[in-house]
């Protein structure tokens, strides 16, 4: 269990919290003629990042040797410390690079920054792009990651709300028919952008970085969800860490693991007893069937009838032989849009409404037990404490 209510009251958040001295943005002042001349320095190569090289710019943020262009006016719009750092009056012969002056970055990486200025000088489709053609949401969630990160470190709470509210839209998104009560859709509605290996091996290194950036971030209400995503992996990924393209790993802290592990083994106990208690509530129950449901249907081919045919998918589900309630630990799945279409093939509409209720009401049952078994809070409480936690970012713009 995750220690978020570790403090009753919220603690107040200053600049030097979360950046030291030295790790804040730095513009650069004059060393000698040759600098202000603007050629670069010391001999060193420079290289403008490709991606941002369309805005036009009279600024360079810059990581290492890499150059990022952007507008000083838009980066002064940004509430927070860029609004601080850049309203400063600039010195008439600060150090330049290609001719325009430089900030050196601190506390974020390249892919981090390049996000962030593309939020800040309005670049489309940062987060998510919508497909009109096939219904898809696009989601790029190493985007929508990446700012949440670089907005808290370098305190951008406006850039902070905006990545927290998108990866919110991308779980309500994934499991929206759970939420809002409906039937699963037909086709997948959530995609993944950003991605060239499969979508599996997607999921397992976003639901491992989601982790690690959620709780450094205090993102205490997105935590469930990317404990579940990271308990649907296999355990030797969760042991050992999920491989990066680069060869690298990214793996959970010992905490999180044991966390994630112990969460596997109760979501099991959940799908089982919780998501498809509508196929066992009923498989008792033949004498009072017809009076329960309002049975109008008459005996199939065979001799089966609505209480047959739910019978047979009781003993399909927990067959011992078929394993599918055994192995599984996704209690946010029951049954896809095809097998509901064949079972309304097979029952009578009476029969064919009630279950559909059942399970749309199982798995709401389910999405209310998450939260429980991976913090020990239901989704209120942690409502209420995200609300505390984002209260002190708003409070730290008044005495900045």
């Amino acid at each position: 269990m995750c220690s978020i209510f570790a403090s009753s009251t919220p603690h107040k958040r200053t600049r030097t919290a979360s950046l030291c001295r030295v790790g804040e943005p730095a513009l650069k002042r004059t060393r000698n003629e040759t600098v202000a001349s603007g050629s670069p320095r010391f001999d060193e190569t420079y290289i403008v990042d490709q991606e941002l090289s369309i805005i036009k710019g009279d600024i360079y943020l810059k990581i290492g040797n890499t150059l990022f262009p952007a507008s000083i006016q838009k980066l002064r719009n940004v509430e927070g410390l860029f609004s601080d750092l850049f309203s400063i009056q600039q010195p008439e012969h600060a150090d330049l690079i290609y001719g325009l002056p430089y900030c050196e970055m601190f506390n974020c990486s390249e892919s981090e920054l390049r996000v962030l200025l593309k939020l800040i000088h309005g670049f489309k489709h940062v987060f998510q792009r919508r497909k009109t053609v096939d219904d898809i949401t696009e989601f790029d969630v190493e985007h929508i990651l990446d700012a949440l990160l670089v907005s808290s470190r370098l305190d951008l709470p406006g850039i902070r709300t905006e990545a927290k509210d998108a990866i919110y839209d991308f779980f309500g998104s994934m499991w929206s028919h759970i939420i809002w009560g409906k039937p699963p859709p037909e086709y997948p509605i959530v995609a993944l952008s950003g991605y060239t290996m499969s979508k599996a091996n997607a999921l397992c290194i976003l639901s491992f970085r989601m982790i690690n950036v959620f709780k450094e971030c205090e993102l205490v209400y997105g935590l469930p969800m990317a404990y579940y995503l990271a308990a649907q992996q296999n355990h030797n990924d969760i042991m050992d860490g999920a491989k990066l393209p680069d060869g690298s790993l990214l793996e959970l802290h010992h905490i999180d693991k044991k966390i994630v592990l112990k969460g596997k083994e109760m979501l099991r106990s959940l799908r089982r007893n919780v998501t498809f208690l509508w196929l066992l509530e009923h498989v008792g129950r033949s004498r009072d069937y017809v009076r329960l449901h309002g049975c109008t249907s008459e005996p199939y081919p065979k001799g089966k009838g609505c209480y047959d045919f739910v019978f047979d998918l009781y003993i399909l589900f927990y067959s011992p032989i078929s394993r599918l309630l055994e192995d599984r630990c996704d209690a946010l799945e029951s049954i896809s849009f095809q097998a509901t279409e064949t079972i309304k093939c097979h029952l009578c509409p009476e029969c064919h409404k009630y279950f559909n209720d059942r399970i749309i009401r199982s798995l709401s049952a389910s999405w209310s037990e998450i939260p429980k078994i991976f913090t020990g809070y239901n989704w209120t409480k942690l409502r209420e404490r995200q609300n505390e936690i984002e209260q002190t970012w708003c409070e730290r713009l008044s005495y900045i």
